[in-house]
């Protein structure tokens, strides 16, 4: 009996996505059409940051930094006129990081911590040179400087732009439509 009741729970455990909770790290949530959710829905008291953008949803898949760096990291070096210096960006392709939430659409809304949202035809996330960035210049991308992430790409990529308009950083939302 025992035996049985082990496996029960194992098979249970295996079926059911895990719940993330705010000690897990998370850093980046993917929302909208999402085929592999790996959270729990909108709660308005446990997602007061999303409440307070009126951002709600049923599906979402929440990402830590250990997470995305599992996708793969991959290296891009930018320099836009507005800045000091070259930057070389570290972190998962957002194809990866959207491939992993199952997350498919014909828009995807990037936002950052302050409110900013930047949006992109859904096949913009195809090419390889768009990157999460976990990392600049070697070190890890925090809360305070323009992290947790940092959505970055070569300026030819949205030529009708001058400055890194687009290249959203403070990173925690994206959502797939």
């Amino acid at each position: 009996m025992l035996r049985i009741m082990a496996c029960l729970v194992l098979a249970l455990s295996l079926a059911v996505p895990a719940t993330l909770h705010a000690d897990d790290g998370v850093v980046v949530t993917v929302t909208g059409r999402v085929g592999k959710p790996n959270r729990s829905p909108f709660d308005s008291f446990s997602d007061g940051f999303f409440a307070h953008y009126d951002i709600s949803f049923g599906k979402a898949h929440a990402f830590s930094r250990q997470d995305l760096e599992r996708l793969g990291m991959h290296s891009i070096v930018l320099s836009y006129p507005n800045w000091s210096k070259p930057v070389t960006f570290r972190g998962p392709r957002l194809a990866a990081v959207l491939a992993a939430a199952g997350a498919a659409g014909d828009k995807i809304s990037v936002q950052a911590l302050d409110g900013y949202v930047a949006e992109f035809p859904g096949g913009f996330a195809k090419n390889a040179q768009v990157i999460l960035a976990i990392e600049a210049d070697g070190h890890p991308l925090g809360v305070g400087g323009r992290g947790p992430a940092w959505l970055v790409f070569p300026r030819d990529l949205q030529p009708e732009k001058v400055d890194d308009a687009g290249l959203v950083w403070a990173v925690f939302h994206i959502k797939v439509e």
